[in-house]
């Protein structure tokens, strides 16, 4: 009679049940990496829709969410920088006030702002520039504010604003009146209310 041969242990072959926990701790470790590189994948996608968001911010938007005195230069000799904070952008001018005087500054001559928020608030009103020339330039001519006003190659005129339109101002400058096209126009300095200029 042949008997079967009793199925003799080796020890140098794992049971099953060690090759299936080891099965799971390499397994469970892919998944483990996998949800990294996922994790990796999705922060970098993130972070370039950032860097593209911020890339089409103006820096005009961020100017309208900086608060406080700030640091504008442009490019004139009498005037080379403006310290003052923001009361009002009407792309491309800016108008500034200070403690002594109100600026007007077109934003196509800044050549630098300092501190600028890295925050941004957007325009939502398409009528800005109509306040700016409806508002702004009518009140300066109402009350024949004496002004500076910063010119393109490096002149300037004193002088009362008179007339405004959609493209130039007229200043009486001592009986001689100047149209100012805005497009001259790097900046302009008006006394405030009860201010000597």
């Amino acid at each position: 009679m042949n008997e079967s041969p009793e199925l003799a242990y080796d020890p140098i072959e794992p049971s099953a049940s060690s090759v299936i926990t080891e099965l799971n701790r390499v397994l469970g470790q892919a998944l483990d990496q996998i949800a990294c590189e996922e994790r990796l994948d999705l922060a970098y996608e993130v972070m370039e829709t950032v860097r593209f968001e911020h890339s089409h911010i103006s820096w005009l938007d961020r100017l309208r969410n900086t608060s406080g005195q700030i640091e504008i230069r442009i490019p004139h000799t009498q005037l080379p920088v403006v310290q003052a904070e923001v009361s009002h952008l009407a792309n491309p001018f800016l108008i500034l006030s200070s403690s002594r005087y109100q600026y007007f500054v077109n934003s196509d001559y800044v050549t630098s702002v300092l501190e600028l928020s890295v925050r941004a608030i957007e325009s939502i009103n398409p009528e800005e520039s109509n306040w700016l020339n409806n508002v702004w330039f009518h009140e300066i001519s109402d009350r024949r504010a004496l002004g500076t006003w910063y010119l393109n190659g490096n002149q300037s005129i004193n002088g009362y604003c008179l007339r405004t339109g959609f493209d130039a101002i007229d200043i009486d400058s001592n009986g001689e009146i100047f149209t100012l096209p805005m497009k001259a126009i790097i900046a302009g300095r008006i006394a405030e209310f009860g201010s000597a200029s």
